[in-house]
């Protein structure tokens, strides 16, 4: 990297999925706020689009960091059954409902994109109009896990089953200095639980629809997590939000300060 350069002033974020390991998308957002770099807009899958969508409604990454702390956000997926057996999106809702009234993409502060995966077309959509909560809800359902999400009649999933870093739409509008923050390079468990088996065949699948998108950034920040983080451990989430930290200063600082 040509170190004369500065690090631009404005930049767009695409934020992956991963569960607890999105965590790590509020720390960039922290280093770049410190900075006082502005967010132009930001696409996001799965937890990328629920952590993006609050940002783009104004929070800061630590407003965010203690409503995660503050509800056990990660361990409401994992105890909140619903009557089909699936775990449920309801108190996760709860929280759009309150920091995000008006259900709303236009009247976010910052511009936003969200990935989804239709189940009758097996193909990816991005949302960025309609009914903004269930959106991002349709975002992060994974399958088996959540029960499809419907919007005007279709059922979706997890958008990271066909692309878990959805540059496309801010190429297409013509943001410029897009930073890809990919959170699902880890180290997998070594346990054969059917939980595990699922979670490294997922991270197989997410793996491959993610390379050809991080090769389209202009920065890119892919740490790899040495140690086991499973997707819903959210009893991690400070450690994960401290490795995000210290990857977005690590990028600014790969360039001359002023």
């Amino acid at each position: 990297m040509n170190k004369s350069l500065k690090f631009p002033k404005n930049v767009s974020l695409v934020l992956s999925g991963g569960g607890v390991r999105g965590a790590m998308h509020l720390g960039v957002l922290k280093a770049l706020e410190e900075h006082h770099i502005k967010i132009d807009a930001i696409s996001g899958t799965s937890m990328g689009a629920i952590i993006g969508v609050l940002y783009c409604q104004g929070l800061k990454a630590d407003d965010i960091l203690k409503i995660l702390t503050k509800n056990s956000f990660f361990n409401l997926f994992k105890y909140n059954w619903d009557k089909g057996g699936f775990l449920s999106m309801q108190r996760i809702k709860s929280i759009f409902e309150k920091h995000i009234p008006h259900n709303d993409f236009s009247q976010l502060k910052i511009p936003f994109y969200c990935c989804a995966t239709n189940l009758d077309s097996g193909e990816y959509k991005i949302f960025s109009t309609g009914n903004l909560h269930n959106s991002v809800i349709a975002s992060a359902s994974i399958p088996i896990v959540f029960k499809p999400a419907k919007i005007d009649d279709k059922l979706y999933v997890d958008g990271g089953l066909f692309n878990n870093l959805p540059i496309q739409p801010l190429i297409e509008k013509g943001y410029k200095n897009i930073i890809g923050v990919h959170a699902d390079n880890y180290k997998h468990s070594n346990k054969n639980d059917t939980y595990a088996v699922a979670e490294k065949v997922f991270a197989n699948i997410l793996k491959h629809n993610v390379k050809p998108n991080l090769a389209k950034c202009d920065y890119v920040i892919e740490p790899f997590l040495e140690k086991h983080y499973g997707t819903l451990d959210y009893k991690k989430l400070n450690e994960l939000y401290e490795i995000g930290y210290r990857e977005g200063k690590k990028l600014i600082g790969q360039f001359q300060s002023n």
